[in-house]
Protein backbone atom coordinates (compact mmCIF):
# COMPACT_ATOMS: atom_id res chain seq x y z
CA UNK A 1 0.00 0.00 0.00
CA UNK A 2 0.99 3.77 -0.83
CA UNK A 3 1.46 6.55 1.88
CA UNK A 4 -1.65 7.74 0.52
CA UNK A 5 -5.33 7.61 2.36
CA UNK A 6 -5.97 3.98 2.23
CA UNK A 7 -8.67 2.86 -0.48
CA UNK A 8 -10.46 -0.85 1.36
CA UNK A 9 -13.00 -2.76 0.44
CA UNK A 10 -14.94 -5.18 2.65
CA UNK A 11 -17.76 -7.52 1.85
CA UNK A 12 -20.62 -8.54 4.81
CA UNK A 13 -23.35 -10.51 5.58
CA UNK A 14 -25.23 -13.19 3.76
CA UNK A 15 -25.72 -14.62 0.19
CA UNK A 16 -29.52 -15.78 -0.88
CA UNK A 17 -29.41 -18.56 -2.97
CA UNK A 18 -32.57 -18.67 -5.47
CA UNK A 19 -34.44 -21.71 -5.52
CA UNK A 20 -37.13 -20.70 -7.41
CA UNK A 21 -39.41 -17.25 -7.32
CA UNK A 22 -39.92 -17.30 -4.03
CA UNK A 23 -37.78 -20.04 -2.40
CA UNK A 24 -34.06 -19.46 -1.56
CA UNK A 25 -31.18 -20.64 0.84
CA UNK A 26 -29.33 -18.75 2.98
CA UNK A 27 -27.66 -18.25 6.37
CA UNK A 28 -28.15 -16.11 9.43
CA UNK A 29 -25.39 -13.53 8.70
CA UNK A 30 -26.52 -9.94 9.52
CA UNK A 31 -23.58 -8.83 8.03
CA UNK A 32 -22.78 -6.65 11.27
CA UNK A 33 -19.18 -7.34 11.35
CA UNK A 34 -18.71 -5.71 8.08
CA UNK A 35 -20.78 -2.78 8.51
CA UNK A 36 -18.91 -2.26 11.76
CA UNK A 37 -15.59 -2.75 10.19
CA UNK A 38 -16.81 -0.58 7.12
CA UNK A 39 -17.80 2.80 10.23
CA UNK A 40 -14.21 2.46 11.78
CA UNK A 41 -12.80 2.58 8.67
CA UNK A 42 -14.97 5.86 7.40
CA UNK A 43 -13.90 7.07 10.78
CA UNK A 44 -10.50 6.82 10.32
CA UNK A 45 -10.81 9.07 7.41
CA UNK A 46 -10.06 5.75 4.66
CA UNK A 47 -11.93 5.44 1.16
CA UNK A 48 -14.62 2.74 2.02
CA UNK A 49 -16.24 0.58 0.01
CA UNK A 50 -18.63 -1.90 1.36
CA UNK A 51 -20.04 -4.91 -0.85
CA UNK A 52 -23.54 -5.79 1.36
CA UNK A 53 -25.79 -9.12 0.95
CA UNK A 54 -29.12 -8.67 1.51
CA UNK A 55 -29.54 -7.70 5.26
CA UNK A 56 -32.03 -5.31 7.02
CA UNK A 57 -29.17 -3.72 8.60
CA UNK A 58 -28.32 -0.55 7.53
CA UNK A 59 -24.90 0.40 5.44
CA UNK A 60 -22.61 3.68 6.61
CA UNK A 61 -24.16 6.40 4.87
CA UNK A 62 -20.33 7.71 4.39
CA UNK A 63 -19.64 4.99 2.12
CA UNK A 64 -20.15 3.87 -0.85
CA UNK A 65 -22.36 0.77 -0.53
CA UNK A 66 -22.83 -1.73 -3.43
CA UNK A 67 -25.72 -4.27 -2.47
CA UNK A 68 -25.69 -8.01 -4.47
CA UNK A 69 -27.78 -10.59 -3.84
CA UNK A 70 -25.78 -14.34 -4.31
CA UNK A 71 -22.45 -15.57 -3.96
CA UNK A 72 -22.42 -15.06 -7.85
CA UNK A 73 -23.14 -11.22 -7.67
CA UNK A 74 -20.49 -10.62 -4.59
CA UNK A 75 -18.34 -12.52 -6.82
CA UNK A 76 -18.60 -10.26 -9.63
CA UNK A 77 -18.46 -7.31 -7.30
CA UNK A 78 -15.19 -8.43 -6.03
CA UNK A 79 -13.58 -8.60 -9.04
CA UNK A 80 -15.29 -5.22 -10.03
CA UNK A 81 -13.61 -3.17 -7.52
CA UNK A 82 -10.36 -5.31 -6.57
CA UNK A 83 -8.11 -3.03 -8.72
CA UNK A 84 -9.16 -0.07 -6.96
CA UNK A 85 -8.40 -1.12 -3.33
CA UNK A 86 -5.46 -1.20 -1.29
CA UNK A 87 -6.85 -3.97 1.40
CA UNK A 88 -9.25 -6.13 0.72
CA UNK A 89 -11.32 -7.57 4.27
CA UNK A 90 -13.48 -10.18 3.73
CA UNK A 91 -16.56 -10.62 6.15
CA UNK A 92 -19.16 -11.96 4.18
CA UNK A 93 -20.82 -15.35 4.82
CA UNK A 94 -20.89 -16.52 1.12
CA UNK A 95 -22.91 -19.66 0.52
CA UNK A 96 -20.30 -22.60 -0.28
CA UNK A 97 -23.33 -24.47 -2.21
CA UNK A 98 -26.13 -22.72 -4.88
CA UNK A 99 -29.05 -24.52 -6.68
CA UNK A 100 -27.62 -26.49 -9.67
CA UNK A 101 -31.23 -25.78 -11.19
CA UNK A 102 -33.19 -22.52 -10.42
CA UNK A 103 -36.79 -22.04 -11.42
CA UNK A 104 -38.19 -19.38 -13.27
CA UNK A 105 -41.64 -19.56 -11.19
CA UNK A 106 -42.77 -21.16 -8.40
CA UNK A 107 -42.61 -24.62 -7.33
CA UNK A 108 -46.16 -26.50 -7.21
CA UNK A 109 -46.40 -28.36 -3.90
CA UNK A 110 -46.66 -31.86 -5.45
CA UNK A 111 -47.09 -35.69 -3.41
CA UNK A 112 -43.37 -37.16 -2.29
CA UNK A 113 -40.18 -35.76 -1.49
CA UNK A 114 -38.37 -33.11 -3.56
CA UNK A 115 -34.33 -33.61 -4.12
CA UNK A 116 -32.68 -30.47 -4.33
CA UNK A 117 -29.18 -30.67 -6.52
CA UNK A 118 -26.54 -28.02 -5.30
CA UNK A 119 -23.42 -27.04 -6.59
CA UNK A 120 -20.51 -25.55 -5.30
CA UNK A 121 -20.01 -21.89 -5.99
CA UNK A 122 -16.58 -19.97 -6.85
CA UNK A 123 -14.27 -19.50 -4.13
CA UNK A 124 -14.09 -15.57 -4.26
CA UNK A 125 -10.74 -15.50 -2.02
CA UNK A 126 -9.03 -18.39 -4.47
CA UNK A 127 -9.59 -16.43 -7.13
CA UNK A 128 -8.15 -13.30 -5.73
CA UNK A 129 -4.61 -15.08 -4.66
CA UNK A 130 -4.01 -15.55 -8.35
CA UNK A 131 -4.90 -12.50 -9.86
CA UNK A 132 -2.17 -10.43 -10.87
CA UNK A 133 -3.18 -7.31 -9.51
CA UNK A 134 -2.76 -9.50 -5.41
CA UNK A 135 0.66 -8.80 -4.60
CA UNK A 136 1.33 -5.34 -2.51
CA UNK A 137 -2.51 -5.49 -1.65
CA UNK A 138 -3.59 -6.76 1.86
CA UNK A 139 -6.13 -9.60 2.11
CA UNK A 140 -7.70 -10.63 4.69
CA UNK A 141 -10.39 -13.36 5.90
CA UNK A 142 -12.76 -14.76 7.83
CA UNK A 143 -13.01 -18.37 8.90
CA UNK A 144 -15.97 -19.60 10.60
CA UNK A 145 -16.59 -23.28 12.54
CA UNK A 146 -19.40 -24.40 14.90
CA UNK A 147 -16.75 -24.12 17.35
CA UNK A 148 -13.07 -22.81 17.30
CA UNK A 149 -11.25 -24.45 14.36
CA UNK A 150 -7.32 -23.26 14.56
CA UNK A 151 -6.04 -25.67 11.85
CA UNK A 152 -8.97 -25.25 9.24
CA UNK A 153 -8.40 -21.15 9.42
CA UNK A 154 -4.13 -22.05 9.13
CA UNK A 155 -5.24 -24.16 6.01
CA UNK A 156 -7.01 -20.93 4.57
CA UNK A 157 -4.67 -18.30 5.36
CA UNK A 158 -1.56 -20.58 4.04
CA UNK A 159 -3.83 -21.73 0.61
CA UNK A 160 -5.46 -18.66 -0.16
CA UNK A 161 -2.35 -16.77 0.00
CA UNK A 162 -3.94 -14.52 3.09
CA UNK A 163 -2.31 -11.96 4.87
CA UNK A 164 -4.25 -12.45 7.88
CA UNK A 165 -7.28 -14.19 8.94
CA UNK A 166 -9.73 -13.85 11.62
CA UNK A 167 -11.08 -17.33 12.80
CA UNK A 168 -14.10 -17.21 14.81
CA UNK A 169 -17.24 -18.93 15.93
CA UNK A 170 -21.30 -19.35 14.15
CA UNK A 171 -22.30 -17.54 17.82
CA UNK A 172 -21.07 -14.03 15.81
CA UNK A 173 -23.79 -14.84 14.16
CA UNK A 174 -26.14 -11.92 14.68
CA UNK A 175 -24.25 -10.97 17.62
CA UNK A 176 -22.81 -7.38 18.14
CA UNK A 177 -19.51 -9.80 19.59
CA UNK A 178 -17.28 -12.33 18.42
CA UNK A 179 -15.42 -15.17 19.63
CA UNK A 180 -12.21 -14.42 17.49
CA UNK A 181 -8.37 -15.89 17.30
CA UNK A 182 -6.70 -13.46 14.75
CA UNK A 183 -3.60 -15.30 12.64
CA UNK A 184 -1.26 -13.75 10.33
CA UNK A 185 0.96 -14.85 8.05
CA UNK A 186 4.00 -14.09 9.81
CA UNK A 187 2.34 -17.20 12.67
CA UNK A 188 1.26 -14.93 14.93
CA UNK A 189 -2.05 -16.29 16.08
CA UNK A 190 -3.60 -13.44 18.94
CA UNK A 191 -6.47 -15.23 21.34
CA UNK A 192 -8.97 -11.87 21.29
CA UNK A 193 -11.84 -14.14 23.24
CA UNK A 194 -15.14 -12.57 23.54
CA UNK A 195 -14.57 -8.97 21.58
CA UNK A 196 -16.86 -6.48 20.64
CA UNK A 197 -17.08 -6.64 16.98
CA UNK A 198 -16.45 -2.63 16.94
CA UNK A 199 -13.09 -3.27 19.35
CA UNK A 200 -12.70 -6.45 16.56
CA UNK A 201 -12.53 -4.06 13.74
CA UNK A 202 -10.58 -1.19 14.84
CA UNK A 203 -7.83 -4.71 15.49
CA UNK A 204 -8.04 -5.61 11.90
CA UNK A 205 -7.27 -2.31 10.46
CA UNK A 206 -4.21 -1.92 12.64
CA UNK A 207 -3.47 -4.82 11.30
CA UNK A 208 -4.03 -2.94 7.32
CA UNK A 209 -2.14 -0.03 8.72
CA UNK A 210 0.63 -1.95 10.13
CA UNK A 211 1.09 -3.88 6.45
CA UNK A 212 1.56 -0.41 4.38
Amino acid sequence: MTNTRPKILITAGPTAEDIDAVRFLTNRSTGRMGIALAHAAARRGWDVRLILGPTPLEPPADVLHIPVRSAKGMLVAVHEHFAWCDALVMTAAVADYTPAEPIAGKRKKEPGDWNLRLVRTADILAEVAVRPDRPGKTVIGFSLGAGMDLSEARRKLREKNLDAIVANTARSFGSSEADAVLLDRGGAETILGIVNKAELSERILDVVTQLR
